[in-house]
This record gives C-alpha cells, structure tokens and sequence, in this order.
C-alpha cells in the first residue's frame, strides 16, 4: 500500500472505530468518550504542539473525558458546565470544575492559550454568543475548537432522531406518540436547532479570528462537503470548527 493509500486506510479505519463505539455509546458512554477525548487530544498536539503548560478551557465538559485527556498531556484545564448534573454523570465531577453559563464564561478576557468545546453547542440558546465568548477569552494566537451536533445531521434530535427530520415540533410530537414524553432532551429548553452556516456566519463577522478548517468530525476526509450549504447539514454527522484569534 502507498503512503497515500496507508493514510486514506487509516482515516476510513478510525471512522469504524467511532462508529462501533458511537452504536453502544447508550449503554457505555465512557467507552466512546474517552476514545473520541483521545483521539481529539492527539489531533491538537500535532496541529498545534506541546499542551504541557498550556492554559485550556473545557467548554461543557460533562463529566470530564476530555478535561482528563487535556490533563494527561500536561495541560492546565478549566473544566466548565451549566449543569450539575452532567458533572455527575460518570460518578465524580472532575476536579476543578465551574458551573458557568457559555454564552458569559466566567473566565478573563485573553486568560487562555486554548479552548475546547465538545457538543455543547446545540444546548445553548444564542449560539452566536457562545462563539464571542470563547473568542473573547483566546489570547492572540490561541486556538479554539469548537464542535457541535448540526440539527439535520443523523443524530441531530439527539435520542429523538430520526424524527426531528420532521422539524422541531412536528418531530417532537411524532417521536413522544411512540415513546412517551419522558426523555432528557426538550427542543427550546435543553436542545436547539443550532445549523452549520449561521455558526460560521457568526465567525466571519469577527475580524480577530481566522477559522482554519471546518470538517466533519467523525469522518474528516470528508472535508470538501462543508464547502457545500445544504449539503453539509444534512451529511455532516457533527461539525468541527477549529480557529485561531489573531
């Protein structure tokens, strides 16, 4: 096999991977997580260097995955979450941790050498907010990733797809018929229709970031389709946004 072809097996192979994982994700999420806080943690020590040292925050960090995976690689981490309960899901919080609001992080402006957001996006009620905040506490020349759950991807009603294809409210009501009400995930509450493009429109307004890449995350080779509007918010399963402040 060529070098080329090696690459291309690798990246298609590391698709499986996830995908294996993300099918049994409901009953051992950790087993997923920790593969993806890995996988995301070595992606950003070769795209950006050394973390030893590195001031971090971990925007939404649930229970922690990827703060303990910034945290293995010798970062300083920030954990942050709007809710107590996500802290709790895998037993422990993980130490350190701030309640905070993303949309007004509790952090100084120009405090950090990095910032990371995993699938919190989607959770937050003015996106566009979010995306300032975590600009506002970059320093010049700090990186930001940014990933998020796009509404009409697969996996965009979260445990309600596939019916939120259907819209917000037409799907909510076709998936409670046959399931019942009693679900984590409430569209305007807990869960919002967040899209590919206006999030990237709310990072073109900004003249102090430069986005570098976008791409889909669990299958990244797949680039070329975020350049497409339409497209990439029905095949992108999930978006990363990855950004430097200037």
């Amino acid at each position: 096999m060529t070098t080329v072809g090696a690459a291309s097996g690798g990246r298609i192979a590391r698709s499986r991977e996830l995908w294996r994982l993300f099918r049994a994700e409901r009953t051992d999420p950790g087993a997923f997580y920790r593969r993806l806080a890995a996988d995301g943690v070595a992606g950003l020590e070769r795209r950006h260097g050394s973390l030893v040292g590195r001031r971090i925050a971990d925007v939404g960090c649930g229970p922690g995955y990827y703060t303990e995976a910034f945290r293995a690689a010798g970062a300083m981490v920030v954990p942050v979450e709007y809710d107590a309960g996500e802290l709790r899901l895998a037993g422990t919080p993980p130490p350190d941790a701030v309640l905070g609001d993303a949309q007004q992080l509790p952090i100084a402006t120009g405090a950090l050498d990095g910032i990371f957001s995993s699938n919190m996006l989607e959770h937050a009620p003015r996106p566009a907010l979010v995306v300032n905040e975590m600009i506002r506490v970059l320093r010049p020349g700090g990186w930001g990733y940014l990933s998020f759950t796009n509404w009409y991807s697969p996996w965009g009603g979260h445990e309600m797809s596939p019916y939120h294809l259907l819209g917000p409210a037409r799907g909510v009501r076709a998936y409670e018929r046959r399931h019942g009400t009693d679900h984590k995930h409430h569209v305007g509450d807990n869960l919002f229709v967040t899209h590919i493009g206006p999030t990237l429109r709310d990072f073109g307004a900004r003249s102090d970031v430069e986005v570098l890449r976008v791409e889909p995350r669990y299958y990244p080779w797949a680039a070329p389709i975020m350049r497409v509007p339409g497209v990439r918010e029905l095949l992108a399963w999930n978006c990363v946004v990855r950004f430097v402040k200037r």
